[in-house]
């Protein structure tokens, strides 16, 4: 198997080592994430608006090489020729042009992609202004919500052979670079895999390498460790766009993912899916999900991140596309809205399906809303959160908690919400919040928070049983199942840890 190659210059510098000038070019006049961020005075990148360009162009006058490349590439408006080609200075027009980064017109030139530092990668992707044009069904996304919320819950464990799966512009098989050996990435779009390859060229990783062809076809054969998908999960009547569009109906592409990615794991070996799936009325979401991995030996984690209604899901991805075209917008909702009425599609969820290969035994579903935070880097929390299910799947009868000692969360903190009243402060909630990772958040009585701040790892929970039935007046037997339930909930929401769990 080799790489897709270009059939001409398109994203494919001829010479070789022109990938690493521009890329020490860019680093010399300082566009990088932290240069960029800096010259516009700006958080993050997102924060580049289209009804901010005036502001922006103010904040890029001073005619530098950075400012220049900032907008011609960033805020995406045409630039003079001479001005250019004094700020890209020792590099050439004519191979930029010739690569497909730029296109000149006259006096002027602009931008034929963007070109966005993020973190430590400089990444080309298609601007959304070629939704608009006759090459919109190939149109290539960038670093969108949906792929930061990937990346920011990817297991960063180390991987041997990891699959980008759909890679659009290769922005997880670059970030996954960084733990693989070697990354493959795959998508059906020719131009996605062209600008993967390019990418992976760019940012002198030559351990990453993308394919062109339909799922896991380019693949065959071939086992990873990790296997990461920002799939065409919107679950539309419509193939007209191929970043978007799975093609089949309603959420089967992922469905089909789901079910055939376990021959391409390694025993051990994960899966994450960003995904949409439909939800019945009269059904328990995960009900529905579960059935899913019926077979697949692998163990499930499902984190819902969202539920919509299927109008108000409709018209957010027609307006995503159709911005520039309001008028069509009605037509195209009542062609979603009678696709839905057919299907019997009312709401609709989406979030993140993590699966793990798992042979031996039968194996375990869970299914979770996700908190309303999650702050930092997740993945090491995702890869605990099967830690602990593994945990408390091994201990079957809940008498058998009792000789465990558990440890509280190093992110671990209590906040009390107190209101005036006759006789002083009040106290009416106590919450308890993970402060790292998926931040989950709980209500708690004074009772289970004294239990808690009692669990040194060193104590047994029997001893804790007993000593919070002494506090409630009750026999420590008539409290065991609630007891029980609570414990086991604060360990697999990552509250309370397993000795052997925690860090320092």
């Amino acid at each position: 198997m080799k790489p897709s190659q270009a059939k001409n210059s398109l994203f494919c510098f001829q010479d070789p080592e022109d990938y690493r000038r521009l890329r020490k070019f860019f680093e010399s006049v300082g566009f990088t994430a932290e240069g960029v961020l800096e010259a516009l005075n700006i958080k993050d990148v997102a924060s580049i608006r289209g009804d901010d360009i005036a502001r922006l162009l103010r904040r890029t006058d001073r005619g530098t090489p950075l400012d220049i490349l900032i907008r011609l590439f960033l805020i995406e408006v045409p630039c003079d020729v001479t001005a250019v080609e004094k700020a890209i200075e020792p590099l050439k027009l004519t191979s930029l042009e010739q690569v497909g980064l730029i296109q000149i017109n006259g006096p002027q030139v602009s931008a034929a992609v963007k070109l966005l530092p993020y973190q430590n990668l400089i990444l080309a992707f298609d601007s959304p202004c070629m939704l608009q044009t006759d090459q919109a069904e190939n149109y290539v996304m960038g670093v969108g919500r949906s792929t930061l919320t990937l990346a920011n819950l990817t297991i960063r464990r180390h991987s041997r052979l990891t699959l980008d799966l759909g890679s659009g512009c290769g922005t997880q098989a670059l970030l996954a670079a960084e733990h693989s050996d070697r990354v493959s990435a795959v998508d059906r779009n020719p131009r996605a895999v062209q600008l993967t390859n390019f990418n992976a060229k760019l940012n002198a990783m030559s351990h990453v390498a993308a394919f062109e062809g339909n799922l896991f076809e380019p693949v065959h054969g071939q086992t990873f460790d990790l296997v990461i998908t920002n799939p065409p999960f919107v679950i539309s009547p419509e193939m007209r766009y191929i970043y978007r569009d799975g093609g089949m109906q309603a959420d089967q592409i992922c469905r089909k993912i789901a079910h055939e990615v376990p021959s391409f794991l390694n025993e051990g070996g994960f899966c994450q899916i960003l995904c949409n799936w439909v939800e019945n009325s009269g059904q328990n979401w995960y009900e529905r999900l579960a059935k899913w991995f019926d077979g697949t030996g692998c163990d499930v984690w499902v984190i819902r991140s969202e539920t919509l209604d299927a109008e108000t899901y409709a018209a957010t991805w027609i307006r995503h596309t159709e911005q520039a075209e309001p008028d069509r917008f009605a037509g195209r909702f009542e062609e979603w809205m009678a696709y839905y009425a057919a299907e019997g599609i009312h709401t609709i969820g989406a979030g993140l399906i993590t699966m793990r290969r798992t042979s031996g035994r039968s194996n375990w579903f869970r299914a979770d809303d996700a908190p309303n935070k999650m702050l930092g880097p997740c993945g090491e929390y995702i890869l605990q959160g099967f830690e602990l299910k593994d945990f408390l799947e091994s201990i079957k009868d809940d008498k058998d908690l009792m000789n465990i000692k558990l440890g509280v969360s190093p992110n671990l903190c209590m906040d009390r919400q107190l209101v005036p009243s006759n006789q002083g402060w009040k106290e009416t909630a106590t919450q308890l919040k993970l402060t790292r990772g998926l931040a989950y958040v709980g209500n708690i009585d004074p009772y289970v928070a004294n239990m808690i701040i009692c669990c040194d790892g060193q104590r047994p929970l029997r001893d804790l049983l007993s000593e919070m039935a002494r506090s409630m007046g009750h026999d420590p037997e008539n409290i065991a199942p609630t007891f029980y339930k609570v414990v086991r909930g604060l360990i697999e929401r990552g509250f309370l840890l397993p000795t052997w769990l925690q860090k320092d």
